[in-house]
């Protein structure tokens, strides 16, 4: 789902080459490990052959609880979507 290209621009406004660093943390003992996540207040804007994909995501684990927005932009490629940005933030 994620393009090869895909750029990311994080909570201090960096953006970022970012589907190495996402793959890599959401591999089995790697990153913190949660114990609740929850998605909520997602809206999508369909486009045609892109889509922009707002929500904020709540995370806990045994030490933290911490709430991040998401804006992802889904892009039609070769009849495939893909995420090609998007944004994170608190």
């Amino acid at each position: 789902m994620l393009d090869n290209d895909l750029v990311i621009v994080s909570e201090d406004g960096q953006p970022f080459l970012a589907k190495s660093t996402v793959v890599s943390a959401h591999q089995p003992g790697a990153g913190p490990k949660f114990t609740r996540v929850e998605m909520s207040d997602m809206k999508i804007d369909d486009h045609s052959t892109a889509a922009v994909v707002t929500c904020r995501g709540t995370y806990e684990s045994p030490k933290a609880s911490v709430s991040l927005k998401f804006m992802r932009v889904w892009l039609k490629k070769n009849d495939d979507w893909k995420i090609v940005a998007g944004s994170i933030s608190k």
